[in-house]
């Protein structure tokens, strides 16, 4: 189990609330005073009855205490207690050195949340060597701990290793682990066992064992076996070093040999998955400080196939289904950001946008030669090319690959002002310059021409007829036009108010109002956009404007999409309205609302008049309610209609629920959805508790995933058991089996004998 990881755990944990008590202990005067008799002996200051030292935020109360200002030795002998902002520390007898910082204690007592422990020799032979002898370690508060770790002695070497022997894990007196030696980095180490059953793997087992390699770098073995796929193997580092070991790296490798044939799961309209006969991906990130103000990045992501990720790793593939592969120096200060990029597609199935490389320095807003105009801008010189998927089921096998160099400098004066007291006025002016050394348009086949479907790749017949392609959409052919050079002008202003009124007398306990108070602020931004060169249909899109359901950002630099810059005229209104209230001697935002829209007097990124709506509430009246919602409704017969609500509400202490729910219909981009999701957990007893987790998706009226968990309360752990079935809309059906034992004062530490790809059985999924 994980039991070796649980003890470096606790110890890590101690470690840290001793460096807090007495590592700067002699960075401070210290006070020394006392009730009974205080007096120097020998130049030695002593103090005896009810002793109280002060140093800084800390403060030590003893029975008897000494203090020799030449050895700057201390001395605290009975009833030792020492109080922090954070913790309590006690003991029977302490000597401790100002100069060296060593320190002798016994009988030494404390907590650190949720960490509880007790040593009955303690030696600091420096900041970063200690030596315990006879210490108990447990995060259950009770006099008689359900569970507990004793060790005869440990070494600990801060943030770095530990050494522990003779070590024994107790459920209540029984001891049930027995370790004569551990070695162990302070980060997570130790064996890892995880069996279980799924319907897309069966049995499977998944072990690891992780070790240190040298101070400051932990590996991870793993061996696994997935019964529909076979064995697997992999070598996981995990990397902190340098100044105050702020350069860290991960690296994450894994072969699998795939001996047995299975049946892919597919997603509605998917195409066949990728099948070969050894599978692998090795992923390195890294963040290197090279100097206190320089440092390099790397995101390395080497994938043997388009499917790798969703089958062993669907945790991972949720959060970054198309993980990236760039490198990066990186060069800061308040006043300005240089970076160096370089960015490549390693995975042929992936499109990417390649900068091979790219240059940009972006100056940070501020004062231009000392006048009330702020200054920002940014200019950037990169190689690029577009590379697309060469896998043939994608359906862009015949798009043609497309690069250019490409200069771009911008550069943008604004002026903040506030006029007759109440009245935000911020008008700003800009000019972009950006040169290409190719360039040129994706052209529409014929009426009656066929063309590979992206989603399914089957043929599709073309009804637009011949031209170039709305805003360079790829499509199998591509007219080279040459060298261009564009000039784009941008020009805008931001106004906003803000008016407010207090209702004393609104009083309200089942609401939780304390009076209000009403704050409307109405704002408009006007931003216009001069494109004096080619328009973004002759132009290679690199940096491109990306479908969404949200409005696209109207000022610059936010505006990123370069490329597709285009004349615009756009004026975008609304009102941020608040209900305030006070609650614990602060204002708390009670209500909110931000009501907006965008009227679009030229707009090259939509033929309606206006956008739709926009409605953000947010109502947060009483702790245990909380409501957020965000809607787009459309004004006229042009638009769609969007509604996204998450709920949460806890009715009694033993209670609570979790409701969200999607709707989008009329998008011409994404397809009709109105998916409910919900989460309820009902604690029946001290003992017992039952939880569960639905979402279903109305418009295919199919239960999409399912999962029902019992909760047992065994006074520091919660044991639960469930099960969890997903159906993939036309697919297979997923069924797994959960077991999961969670420490509860420190959830992050588990014995991980379930199959779940959420990160706690206590949480709706994804959470």
């Amino acid at each position: 189990m994980r039991k070796a990881a649980v003890v470096c755990f606790f110890v890590a944990m101690s470690l840290s609330v001793l460096r807090a008590q007495f590592g700067s202990f002699g960075d401070f005067p210290v006070e020394i005073t006392a009730d009974g008799n205080t007096r120097f002996e020998g130049g030695v200051a002593i103090a005896e009855d009810n002793v109280q030292i002060h140093y800084g935020e800390y403060s030590i109360y003893c029975d008897y205490a000494e203090y020799n200002p030449e050895t700057r030795d201390v001395l605290l002998v009975g009833n030792i207690r020492v109080y922090t902002p954070k913790q309590v520390l006690t003991g029977q007898r302490s000597l401790f050195n100002l100069e060296s910082k060593q320190m002798r204690a016994l009988e030494l007592s404390g907590s650190n949340d949720p960490l509880f422990f007790h040593a009955f020799n303690f030696r600091a032979m420096s900041q970063r060597e200690f030596r315990v002898r006879d210490s108990l370690f447990t995060t259950d508060d009770n006099s008689q701990p359900d569970y507990h770790v004793k060790a005869r002695s440990m070494r600990i070497y801060a943030e770095d290793r530990v050494v522990i022997s003779n070590s024994t894990v107790y459920i209540g007196q029984t001891p049930i682990f027995w370790f004569p030696y551990l070695f162990a980095n302070i980060n997570n180490t130790g064996f890892q066992f995880l069996p279980g059953y799924d319907s897309r793997w069966g049995a499977y087992l998944l072990t690891a064992y992780s070790f240190p390699v040298v101070p400051g770098v932990t590996a991870t073995a793993k061996l696994e076996y997935r019964n529909k796929f076979g064995p697997s193997i992999g070598l996981d580092l995990d990397m902190h070093y340098g100044k105050d070991n702020r350069s860290y790296g991960k690296l994450r490798s894994d072969y699998v040999f795939e001996t047995t044939d299975v049946s892919s799961v597919n997603a509605p309209g998917e195409p066949a998955e990728t099948r070969t006969t050894s599978r692998y991906r090795v992923s390195f990130q890294q963040r290197l400080f090279l100097t206190d103000d320089i440092y390099a990045t790397a995101d390395i992501n080497v994938l043997s196939d388009v499917d790798f990720l969703e089958d062993f790793y669907p945790a991972e593939f949720r959060v970054d289904p198309q993980p990236d592969n760039v490198l990066a120096v990186t060069k800061w200060n308040e006043f300005y950001t240089l970076n160096l990029i370089g960015r490549w597609q390693v995975n042929d199935f992936q499109d990417v946008t390649e900068r091979l490389p790219e240059f940009v320095a972006d100056f940070k807003q501020l004062e231009f030669f000392g006048t009330p105009v702020n200054y920002d801008g940014e200019t950037g010189l990169a190689n690029l090319r577009r590379t697309f998927s060469n896998n043939p089921s994608s359906g862009e096998v015949n798009y043609p690959d497309y690069g250019a160099v490409r200069f771009d400098t911008y550069h943008q004066w604004s002026l903040p002002k506030t006029l007759f007291g109440w009245l935000s006025l911020t008008p700003r002016v800009g000019i972009r310059g950006t040169y290409y050394s190719e360039s040129g348009s994706f052209m529409n086949q014929p009426d009656g021409a066929t063309t590979p479907d992206p989603i399914n790749g089957q043929p599709t017949v073309i009804e637009s007829g011949a031209g170039t392609t709305p805003l360079n959409d790829p499509s199998s052919v591509l007219n080279n036009k040459g060298a261009v050079f564009r000039v784009v002008a941008n020009y805008g202003i931001e106004a906003s108010t803000k008016f407010s009124k207090a209702y004393e007398k609104i009083q309200s306990k089942w609401l939780g109002l304390d009076g209000v108070r009403h704050v409307v602020q109405p704002y408009v931004n006007y931003s216009g956009v001069n494109n004096f060169g080619p328009s973004p249909s002759d132009i290679y899109q690199f940096d491109r404007v990306v479908e969404s359901t949200q409005l696209l950002p109207l000022d610059f630099p936010q505006f990123t999409a370069v490329d597709s810059i285009d004349t615009w005229n756009i004026v975008r209104i609304g009102a941020r309205q608040s209900l305030q209230t006070r609650r614990d001697n602060r204002t708390l935002q009670w209500f909110t609302l931000d009501t907006f829209m965008d009227i679009n007097m030229d707009n090259p990124y939509s033929d309606a008049p206006t956008s739709n709506v926009f409605n953000v509430i947010g109502f947060n009246p009483v702790p245990w309610a909380r409501l957020r919602m965000e809607t787009q409704l459309p004004v006229g017969s042009q638009g769609f209609t969007e509604c996204n609500t998450w709920f949460s509400f806890m009715p009694t202490r033993d209670w609570s629920l979790n409701i969200g729910h999607r709707y989008i219909e009329g998008n011409p981009n994404f397809a009709n959805n109105s998916q409910l999701n919900f989460y309820s957990y009902f604690r029946i007893n001290d003992h017992w508790a039952f939880s569960f987790y639905e979402q279903y998706e109305f418009n295919s009226q199919i239960l999409q995933y399912q999962r029902y968990l019992i909760h047992r309360d065994l006074s520091s752990w919660v044991a639960s058991i469930g099960t969890e079935i997903r159906d993939n809309q036309g697919g297979d059906r997923e069924i797994g089996v959960l077991f999961v034992m969670t420490l509860k004062n420190a959830p992050q530490i588990t014995l991980p004998l379930a199959f779940s790809q959420t990160t706690s059985p206590m949480a709706p999924s994804g959470q």
